[in-house]
């Protein structure tokens, strides 16, 4: 997989590198992550299958309805444009503290799932020696 570093341009647009947009595919949908900073990008067949497991989940706790307000309510359907851009809007754009011209960094964490946050937080976030550890112990990860 890999971090690519692109602008967000004037119209809150960014470019998905071509290596990427042939295994996400077209459209994808943004949406908030989990992780504060982020925002996910999800092919559309991986998006749906969040959707349909919220679906099966009862509304009585006030964590999943938070929970699928943020990730199914805030998700923006994005065809990409022939220059493999896709056009995010601002409001997903603030919740990321994100301003047009702005770096922002793509990781590409699985075959159709995205993550993206500013350079800015990227920067800050891997300064702290904290976050400098990779601490997967116990999670059965071999080969590393």
């Amino acid at each position: 997989m890999a971090r690519f570093i692109n602008k967000v341009d004037a119209k809150g647009r960014i470019f998905i590198p071509a290596k990427v947009r042939d295994q996400i595919g077209s459209p994808v949908f943004v949406t908030m992550s989990q992780d504060p900073g982020y925002l996910m990008v999800y092919a559309k067949e991986r998006f749906e299958h969040i959707v349909e497991q919220f679906a099966k989940i009862p509304m009585t706790d006030p964590k999943i309805r938070h929970a699928r307000r943020q990730i199914v309510g805030e998700a923006l359907e994005c065809d990409l444009d022939g220059q493999g851009r896709i056009s995010v809007s601002s409001e997903l754009w603030s919740r990321i503290s994100a301003n047009p011209s702005e770096e922002v960094c793509i990781y590409q964490t699985d075959k159709d799932a995205l993550e993206i946050c500013t350079k800015k937080f990227y920067d800050e976030e891997n300064a702290d020696p904290e976050n400098q550890r990779i601490d997967i112990e116990g999670y059965g990860i071999t080969g590393l």
